[in-house]
């Protein structure tokens, strides 16, 4: 909260430039909506200042261009932001960024699992702040360049309970970009819904090493039903009522429409880089606990992908 210049109104600030950032830039740059894409990557910055941003999807390639930067290199502040670093990295990422964080400023968590939002209050007010979950899948290819098989849409709410003009305008621009956005008062079951669904197929695809539509067999969906049945009771205990039947069509759209997609944990996995499994799987776990629900499906999935995740440089 230490800027002092005047934030840019229309202009999109994505914290870190993976394959969600990546997915979210090109879609926005295309439907001329200035973005500029952060990280601390250096490398991966030049590549997509040098060939800009790509998206393969049901309809064809995407590209476009975007200003990429490290945060110490921006001087314009974006008015808004999107938040899509792994939640372990929430805290350094807005770290690296506060001096950009003005009281006119938005910030939009989208980010995967649960418990990196008490981390966004401490770089901003209430009224500053979003949260919500988005279905769009999206894997990286290279850097710069995302597949986006299937489609998606982002669910959405400010924390103070009230829509402003500033988030009215965040989310008026994401469905320009195709993005299928709406503002939810329903969020937290959104989040909670999220939750089950990616501690199911992150979890198991990433111990299987199998793409989403892989789980589609009888077994798979018995693995994935289990899965569910520990989150959804999770959630009931901590006065979450989500709809387990939306949960269900949302697991069988993914088994049927994103074939061949690899989940972001198993993308992690592939590439030796840490997973989110503490702010899923665990997370899930810990919120069992303090209602003493034991959730044995969870704790191991948890538990195997933390084995395995320790062998990762």
């Amino acid at each position: 909260m230490h800027n002092t210049q005047e934030p840019q109104a229309a202009t999109v600030g994505i914290l870190g430039a993976g394959a969600m950032g990546t997915l979210f830039g090109t879609r926005l740059a295309r439907a001329g909506i200035p973005v500029t894409l952060v990280d601390v990557n250096a490398q991966l910055l030049q590549t997509i200042r040098e060939h800009g941003v790509h998206c393969e999807t049901d309809q064809g390639p995407l590209h476009a261009s975007v200003q990429a930067l490290q945060a110490h290199e921006l001087t314009l502040p974006p008015a808004r932001w999107l938040i899509f670093t792994k939640a372990a990295h929430t805290q350094a990422a807005l770290q690296s960024i506060a001096h950009l964080i003005g009281p006119g400023t938005r910030l939009l968590s989208l980010q995967n699992g649960i418990g990196h939002i008490e981390t966004l209050h401490e770089f901003a007010d209430a009224r500053q702040i979003a949260v919500g979950v988005t279905t769009w899948p999206a894997r990286l290819l290279a850097p710069g360049k995302v597949s986006s098989l299937g489609s998606g849409k982002i669910r959405f709410m400010p924390r103070t309970g009230q829509v402003d003009a500033g988030f009215q305008d965040f989310c008026d621009d994401l469905n320009r970009a195709g993005l299928h956005s709406e503002i939810d008062p329903e969020v937290e079951t959104a989040i909670w819904e999220k939750l089950a669904f990616n501690a199911a197929f992150n979890g198991l695809c990433g111990i299987t090493r199998q793409t989403v539509d892989a789980l589609a067999s009888p077994l798979g969906r018995s693995l994935i039903r289990e899965v569910l049945d520990e989150v959804v009771t999770v959630a009931a205990a901590n006065g979450i009522a989500v709809d387990a039947l939306r949960i269900q069509a949302t697991v069988e759209d993914a088994l049927n429409h994103h074939v061949g997609h690899q989940p972001s944990l198993l993308q992690d996995l592939l590439a030796r880089r840490p997973t989110e499994t503490d702010s899923i799987h665990g997370a899930v776990v810990r919120a069992g606990e303090r209602h003493g629900i034991d959730t044995p499906m969870t704790r191991t999935l948890h538990r195997l992908i933390s084995m395995t995740q320790q062998r990762t440089p």
